[in-house]
């Protein structure tokens, strides 16, 4: 953010504070909204209110991270922000729900964005609950090997090493009796909830038509993943999927 000697006019300020109005809503597209889309306009072109909105997200603990044309203002909540999501904050999960889940959300991260190059390119992204359940049991054993060095010393990812522990031991899809759903003890069913999760947050949409379970990921998403690129976990299936990658070819 920028210091600025510009005379802010309450019009002025309330204007800024709409437009991280909408940004707090990922599912809203500016292209849906005129009022969205004039003050992302503003946002881009004009360098006085453009400081007076990132004060107003600043205020917030949130920094912006772009002014996209398509899918409006991304903001990221700081660490520790109280309006930060973590997996530990979801009540109804216990430990190694969390895990589990954990390992699919960056599972979806590194099967679409395995490299820099796909971090900077805005290509739409499909991916699949097939897809990333096979690209997890594919990695099993690469995994396992991971999971000690080359003195046979344990590397220090405990948490990724138990996560994939407890994910191999689930089917991959397992459907109720009563209603044919997904149920809850398959690995489909807890990516199902990750991507579903991801289309609430406006960072993906469904895309059935493309084929069962499949969804698009959002330029949106592509953003919050570079946010989280140095994680240890997203790292490490990083380089496992560029290995598999190159064994492909």
């Amino acid at each position: 953010m920028t210091t600025s000697m510009y005379a802010y006019t309450p019009a002025d300020l309330a204007d800024a504070a709409v437009l991280v109005r909408f940004g707090c809503q990922p599912r809203l597209r500016p292209l849906q909204f005129p009022q969205y889309r004039d003050l992302l306009q503003r946002y881009r072109m004009d360098g006085a209110f453009r400081d007076a909105v990132d004060a107003s997200a600043d205020g917030l603990d949130l920094d912006v991270k772009e002014a996209h044309t398509v899918e409006g203002l991304i903001l990221h909540p700081r660490e520790g922000s109280w309006l930060s999501y973590r997996l530990k904050d979801h009540p109804k999960l216990g430990v190694n729900d969390r895990l589990v889940l954990g390992l699919a959300h960056v599972a979806i991260a590194a099967r679409a964005y395995p490299t820099a190059r796909d971090l900077e390119e805005e290509t739409v992204k499909r991916i699949s609950l097939t897809d990333v359940d096979d690209f997890l049991r594919r990695l099993t054993a690469k995994l396992r090997e991971a999971a000690v060095d080359a003195d046979g010393l344990p590397v220090p990812h405990p948490e990724l090493q138990a996560a994939w522990q407890l994910y191999t031991k689930l089917p991959p899809s397992h459907l109720t009796r009563k209603k044919g759903q997904l149920s809850q003890s398959s690995t489909q069913r807890v990516i199902k909830e990750a991507l579903d999760w991801l289309v609430h947050q406006g960072m993906a949409y469904p895309a059935g038509e493309l084929g069962p379970g499949t969804y698009r990921l959002a330029h949106r998403f592509r953003v919050q993943v570079r946010e989280a690129a140095a994680s240890a976990a997203y790292t490490a299936l990083c380089d496992l999927r560029r290995a598999h990658l190159a064994e492909e070819d």
